[in-house]
Protein backbone atom coordinates (compact mmCIF):
# COMPACT_ATOMS: atom_id res chain seq x y z
CA UNK A 1 0.00 0.00 0.00
CA UNK A 2 1.38 3.23 -0.61
CA UNK A 3 2.38 5.48 1.85
CA UNK A 4 3.17 8.25 0.24
CA UNK A 5 1.12 11.60 0.94
CA UNK A 6 -1.84 12.66 -1.81
CA UNK A 7 -0.51 15.22 -3.62
CA UNK A 8 -3.10 15.21 -6.35
CA UNK A 9 -5.72 13.12 -7.63
CA UNK A 10 -8.30 12.52 -10.55
CA UNK A 11 -12.43 12.59 -9.89
CA UNK A 12 -15.03 11.19 -11.83
CA UNK A 13 -17.51 8.23 -11.91
CA UNK A 14 -15.88 5.32 -13.14
CA UNK A 15 -12.83 6.55 -12.86
CA UNK A 16 -10.85 2.77 -12.96
CA UNK A 17 -9.70 3.01 -16.12
CA UNK A 18 -7.71 6.45 -15.50
CA UNK A 19 -3.74 6.58 -16.62
CA UNK A 20 -3.62 10.60 -14.74
CA UNK A 21 -2.41 8.24 -11.50
CA UNK A 22 0.49 6.90 -13.45
CA UNK A 23 0.89 9.47 -15.58
CA UNK A 24 1.37 12.37 -12.56
CA UNK A 25 3.35 9.89 -10.48
CA UNK A 26 5.88 9.62 -13.44
CA UNK A 27 5.78 13.66 -13.28
CA UNK A 28 6.22 13.48 -9.15
CA UNK A 29 9.06 11.28 -9.47
CA UNK A 30 10.90 13.27 -12.33
CA UNK A 31 10.45 16.51 -10.04
CA UNK A 32 12.30 14.36 -6.98
CA UNK A 33 8.65 15.41 -5.63
CA UNK A 34 7.74 12.32 -2.83
CA UNK A 35 4.06 12.52 -2.57
CA UNK A 36 1.40 10.12 -4.41
CA UNK A 37 -1.98 10.81 -6.97
CA UNK A 38 -4.81 9.06 -6.11
CA UNK A 39 -8.01 8.39 -8.42
CA UNK A 40 -11.23 8.87 -6.54
CA UNK A 41 -14.17 7.73 -7.44
CA UNK A 42 -16.96 10.40 -7.29
CA UNK A 43 -20.26 10.37 -8.15
CA UNK A 44 -22.26 13.87 -9.14
CA UNK A 45 -24.24 14.20 -5.35
CA UNK A 46 -20.34 14.14 -3.74
CA UNK A 47 -18.62 16.82 -5.45
CA UNK A 48 -18.69 19.92 -3.27
CA UNK A 49 -18.01 17.46 -0.22
CA UNK A 50 -14.77 15.94 -2.08
CA UNK A 51 -13.43 19.40 -3.30
CA UNK A 52 -14.01 20.85 0.31
CA UNK A 53 -12.12 17.53 1.50
CA UNK A 54 -9.06 17.98 -0.95
CA UNK A 55 -8.77 21.46 -0.09
CA UNK A 56 -8.76 21.01 3.67
CA UNK A 57 -5.74 18.16 2.94
CA UNK A 58 -3.67 20.60 1.18
CA UNK A 59 -3.92 18.46 -2.17
CA UNK A 60 -2.75 20.54 -4.79
CA UNK A 61 -3.95 19.14 -7.84
CA UNK A 62 -7.25 17.72 -9.18
CA UNK A 63 -7.84 16.44 -12.36
CA UNK A 64 -11.43 15.85 -13.66
CA UNK A 65 -13.04 13.41 -15.80
CA UNK A 66 -16.59 12.75 -16.85
CA UNK A 67 -19.48 13.42 -15.73
CA UNK A 68 -18.12 16.29 -13.63
CA UNK A 69 -16.58 18.83 -16.04
CA UNK A 70 -19.13 20.94 -15.64
CA UNK A 71 -20.52 19.89 -12.32
CA UNK A 72 -17.52 21.27 -10.68
CA UNK A 73 -17.98 24.79 -12.07
CA UNK A 74 -20.14 25.74 -9.26
CA UNK A 75 -17.59 25.32 -6.62
CA UNK A 76 -15.08 26.76 -8.27
CA UNK A 77 -13.30 30.47 -6.64
CA UNK A 78 -12.83 31.26 -10.27
CA UNK A 79 -12.53 29.69 -13.91
CA UNK A 80 -9.84 31.06 -16.85
CA UNK A 81 -11.07 31.80 -20.45
CA UNK A 82 -11.40 28.35 -21.72
CA UNK A 83 -13.73 26.80 -19.02
CA UNK A 84 -15.84 29.73 -19.68
CA UNK A 85 -15.89 29.54 -23.05
CA UNK A 86 -16.62 25.36 -23.09
CA UNK A 87 -18.60 25.29 -19.88
CA UNK A 88 -16.20 22.53 -18.35
CA UNK A 89 -13.11 22.22 -16.47
CA UNK A 90 -10.58 19.01 -16.90
CA UNK A 91 -8.12 20.44 -14.39
CA UNK A 92 -8.03 22.04 -10.86
CA UNK A 93 -5.23 24.60 -9.22
CA UNK A 94 -5.25 25.99 -5.46
CA UNK A 95 -6.43 29.60 -5.66
CA UNK A 96 -6.24 32.16 -2.77
CA UNK A 97 -9.62 30.89 -1.24
CA UNK A 98 -10.33 27.85 -3.59
CA UNK A 99 -10.16 26.11 -6.52
CA UNK A 100 -9.42 27.62 -9.79
CA UNK A 101 -10.50 26.15 -12.84
CA UNK A 102 -8.60 25.51 -16.34
CA UNK A 103 -9.78 23.33 -19.62
CA UNK A 104 -6.76 22.01 -21.23
CA UNK A 105 -7.86 19.13 -23.70
CA UNK A 106 -7.95 21.61 -26.77
CA UNK A 107 -4.19 23.00 -26.26
CA UNK A 108 -3.20 19.76 -25.10
CA UNK A 109 -4.75 18.35 -29.00
CA UNK A 110 -2.63 21.25 -30.34
CA UNK A 111 0.69 20.44 -28.65
CA UNK A 112 0.72 16.85 -29.61
CA UNK A 113 -0.47 18.08 -33.68
CA UNK A 114 2.95 20.17 -33.42
CA UNK A 115 5.32 18.02 -30.87
CA UNK A 116 4.51 14.90 -32.27
CA UNK A 117 3.28 15.57 -35.65
CA UNK A 118 4.85 18.67 -36.57
CA UNK A 119 1.75 20.49 -37.88
CA UNK A 120 1.89 24.04 -38.78
CA UNK A 121 -1.51 25.27 -37.29
CA UNK A 122 -1.30 28.80 -38.14
CA UNK A 123 -3.35 29.36 -41.07
CA UNK A 124 -4.19 25.96 -41.63
CA UNK A 125 -7.49 23.82 -43.08
CA UNK A 126 -8.26 21.82 -40.34
CA UNK A 127 -11.26 19.40 -39.94
CA UNK A 128 -12.64 18.08 -36.67
CA UNK A 129 -14.70 14.83 -36.05
CA UNK A 130 -17.26 15.15 -33.80
CA UNK A 131 -19.77 17.75 -31.43
CA UNK A 132 -19.07 16.64 -27.88
CA UNK A 133 -16.93 18.34 -25.04
CA UNK A 134 -13.76 17.03 -26.53
CA UNK A 135 -14.62 18.48 -30.15
CA UNK A 136 -15.65 21.82 -28.56
CA UNK A 137 -12.40 22.16 -26.88
CA UNK A 138 -10.17 21.00 -29.79
CA UNK A 139 -12.39 23.45 -32.06
CA UNK A 140 -11.68 26.15 -30.27
CA UNK A 141 -8.05 25.79 -29.50
CA UNK A 142 -7.55 25.54 -33.19
CA UNK A 143 -9.15 28.63 -34.23
CA UNK A 144 -7.45 30.74 -31.49
CA UNK A 145 -3.70 29.31 -32.90
CA UNK A 146 -5.04 30.91 -36.04
CA UNK A 147 -6.37 27.91 -38.13
CA UNK A 148 -9.53 27.65 -40.02
CA UNK A 149 -11.23 24.77 -38.90
CA UNK A 150 -14.44 22.80 -40.29
CA UNK A 151 -16.47 20.90 -37.96
CA UNK A 152 -17.96 17.55 -39.55
CA UNK A 153 -20.42 15.92 -37.53
CA UNK A 154 -23.21 13.23 -37.97
CA UNK A 155 -26.08 15.19 -36.39
CA UNK A 156 -26.09 18.80 -37.92
CA UNK A 157 -28.15 20.25 -35.09
CA UNK A 158 -25.15 19.65 -32.50
CA UNK A 159 -22.77 20.43 -35.54
CA UNK A 160 -24.57 23.86 -35.03
CA UNK A 161 -24.31 24.30 -31.86
CA UNK A 162 -20.84 23.63 -31.58
CA UNK A 163 -20.09 26.28 -33.94
CA UNK A 164 -22.79 29.29 -32.82
CA UNK A 165 -21.05 28.32 -28.90
CA UNK A 166 -17.23 28.62 -29.91
CA UNK A 167 -17.62 31.42 -32.12
CA UNK A 168 -18.24 33.50 -29.55
CA UNK A 169 -15.01 32.85 -27.78
CA UNK A 170 -12.79 32.96 -30.83
CA UNK A 171 -9.98 35.95 -30.29
CA UNK A 172 -7.77 35.23 -33.20
CA UNK A 173 -7.65 35.22 -36.83
CA UNK A 174 -8.94 31.77 -37.12
CA UNK A 175 -12.60 30.94 -38.49
CA UNK A 176 -14.78 28.10 -37.60
CA UNK A 177 -17.55 26.37 -39.97
CA UNK A 178 -19.71 23.54 -40.64
CA UNK A 179 -18.15 21.11 -43.43
CA UNK A 180 -18.15 17.70 -44.43
CA UNK A 181 -15.56 15.03 -45.34
CA UNK A 182 -15.29 16.46 -48.69
CA UNK A 183 -13.22 19.09 -46.70
CA UNK A 184 -10.73 16.85 -46.11
CA UNK A 185 -9.20 17.14 -49.79
CA UNK A 186 -7.99 20.29 -48.64
CA UNK A 187 -7.25 20.25 -45.14
CA UNK A 188 -3.92 19.66 -43.61
CA UNK A 189 -5.41 18.96 -40.06
CA UNK A 190 -7.54 15.83 -39.49
CA UNK A 191 -8.69 15.66 -35.88
CA UNK A 192 -11.33 12.30 -34.34
CA UNK A 193 -13.13 13.83 -31.33
CA UNK A 194 -15.67 10.90 -31.52
CA UNK A 195 -15.89 7.76 -29.65
CA UNK A 196 -15.40 6.28 -33.14
CA UNK A 197 -12.61 3.47 -33.44
CA UNK A 198 -12.69 2.81 -29.41
CA UNK A 199 -12.05 -1.09 -29.60
CA UNK A 200 -12.95 -1.40 -32.89
CA UNK A 201 -12.04 -1.63 -36.43
CA UNK A 202 -14.50 1.02 -37.59
CA UNK A 203 -13.19 4.59 -39.03
CA UNK A 204 -15.22 8.07 -38.76
CA UNK A 205 -14.57 8.57 -42.55
CA UNK A 206 -13.60 6.50 -45.69
CA UNK A 207 -10.40 5.70 -46.48
CA UNK A 208 -10.54 7.19 -49.89
CA UNK A 209 -10.81 10.88 -48.22
CA UNK A 210 -7.39 10.59 -46.73
CA UNK A 211 -4.12 11.55 -48.21
CA UNK A 212 -0.25 12.07 -47.79
CA UNK A 213 -0.93 15.89 -47.14
CA UNK A 214 -2.53 15.17 -43.57
CA UNK A 215 -1.90 15.51 -40.05
CA UNK A 216 -3.91 12.87 -38.02
CA UNK A 217 -4.82 13.08 -34.72
CA UNK A 218 -7.07 10.26 -33.18
CA UNK A 219 -8.30 11.46 -29.67
CA UNK A 220 -8.80 7.78 -29.32
CA UNK A 221 -6.11 5.24 -27.43
CA UNK A 222 -7.82 2.20 -27.33
CA UNK A 223 -6.41 0.68 -29.68
CA UNK A 224 -3.12 2.43 -29.64
CA UNK A 225 -3.40 2.51 -33.19
CA UNK A 226 -7.15 2.92 -34.22
CA UNK A 227 -8.31 2.26 -38.12
CA UNK A 228 -8.01 5.76 -38.95
CA UNK A 229 -4.86 5.61 -38.21
CA UNK A 230 -3.55 2.52 -39.69
CA UNK A 231 -5.45 4.34 -43.30
CA UNK A 232 -3.71 7.51 -42.75
CA UNK A 233 -0.56 5.61 -42.11
CA UNK A 234 -0.97 3.78 -45.55
CA UNK A 235 -1.57 6.82 -47.44
CA UNK A 236 1.44 8.55 -45.88
CA UNK A 237 0.05 10.53 -43.49
CA UNK A 238 1.20 11.73 -40.22
CA UNK A 239 -0.47 10.24 -37.74
CA UNK A 240 -0.65 10.92 -33.54
CA UNK A 241 -2.57 8.53 -31.41
CA UNK A 242 -5.10 9.77 -28.48
CA UNK A 243 -2.25 8.79 -25.65
CA UNK A 244 -0.02 11.69 -27.05
CA UNK A 245 -2.90 14.03 -26.45
CA UNK A 246 -3.63 12.70 -22.90
CA UNK A 247 -0.01 12.99 -21.79
CA UNK A 248 0.46 16.74 -23.60
CA UNK A 249 -2.61 18.02 -21.90
CA UNK A 250 -1.41 16.59 -18.45
CA UNK A 251 1.93 18.71 -19.15
CA UNK A 252 -0.65 21.60 -18.92
CA UNK A 253 -2.11 20.69 -15.91
CA UNK A 254 0.96 20.41 -14.53
CA UNK A 255 1.98 23.69 -15.42
CA UNK A 256 -1.32 25.27 -13.58
CA UNK A 257 -1.07 23.20 -10.50
CA UNK A 258 3.21 23.18 -10.02
CA UNK A 259 4.51 25.96 -12.61
CA UNK A 260 6.69 23.18 -14.13
CA UNK A 261 5.75 20.87 -17.43
CA UNK A 262 7.38 17.78 -16.99
CA UNK A 263 9.11 15.53 -20.01
CA UNK A 264 6.27 14.06 -22.22
CA UNK A 265 8.13 10.70 -23.34
CA UNK A 266 8.62 10.12 -19.37
CA UNK A 267 5.19 10.66 -18.83
CA UNK A 268 4.20 8.52 -21.93
CA UNK A 269 6.53 5.70 -21.03
CA UNK A 270 5.02 5.42 -17.35
CA UNK A 271 1.12 4.97 -19.33
CA UNK A 272 2.62 2.89 -21.46
CA UNK A 273 3.91 0.85 -18.56
CA UNK A 274 0.19 0.87 -16.82
CA UNK A 275 -1.28 -0.06 -20.16
CA UNK A 276 0.59 -3.47 -20.29
CA UNK A 277 0.54 -3.81 -16.88
CA UNK A 278 -3.72 -3.79 -17.43
CA UNK A 279 -3.26 -6.28 -20.17
CA UNK A 280 -1.35 -9.31 -18.12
Amino acid sequence: MNSLPVLGAVLGSPVSHSLSPAIYNEAFRLQGIEASYAAINCEVHEVAQTLQDLWESRVRAVSVTMPLKEEVITYLERIDDNVGALNAANCLSRGVNGWIGHNTDGDGCCDALVEQGNANILGANAVVLGAGGTARSVALALVNRGAHVVVVNRTLAKAEELVHRVQQFCVSGGSLTIGSPSDLQNASILVNATSVGMNSTFSPVESTDLHSRLVILDAVYQPMKTQLLADGERVGARIIDGLWMLIQQARRQCVHQFGWKPDAQSLRNAAERELASRQK
